[in-house]
């Protein structure tokens, strides 16, 4: 069994800064993004619990929400997910048996 060739030399130097630059924005605000988002989703729940003692009709829990916050909170974060594409090959991927 003959071992993994190294090929990593393979790869543009701005692709290597890209990944650079992307893990250590990742690991810096990654942890503060993933609390801030468990903080909304408990504050929203609190909120809901809190409003509903009174059964609020959806459209004044869409009042509320827009008056605190809620929604931009919720918005912010599908943005977040919304802007990143399936993971997977490029499409302009060639396999070796494409060669």
């Amino acid at each position: 069994m003959t071992e993994p060739r190294d090929v990593t030399y393979l790869v543009p130097a701005d692709v290597l800064a890209e990944v650079t630059a992307a893990v250590t924005a990742l690991e810096t605000y990654g942890p503060v993004v993933t609390e801030a988002l468990r903080q909304l989703d408990r504050a929203t729940t609190v909120a809901w619990k809190a409003v509903n003692l009174v059964e609020v009709t959806d459209e004044e829990w869409q009042l509320v929400k827009r008056a605190i916050g809620i929604d931009r909170g919720w918005d912010a974060a599908y943005r977040l997910v919304s802007t990143l594409d399936l993971p997977g090959p490029p499409a302009n991927y060639v396999t070796p048996e494409g060669l």
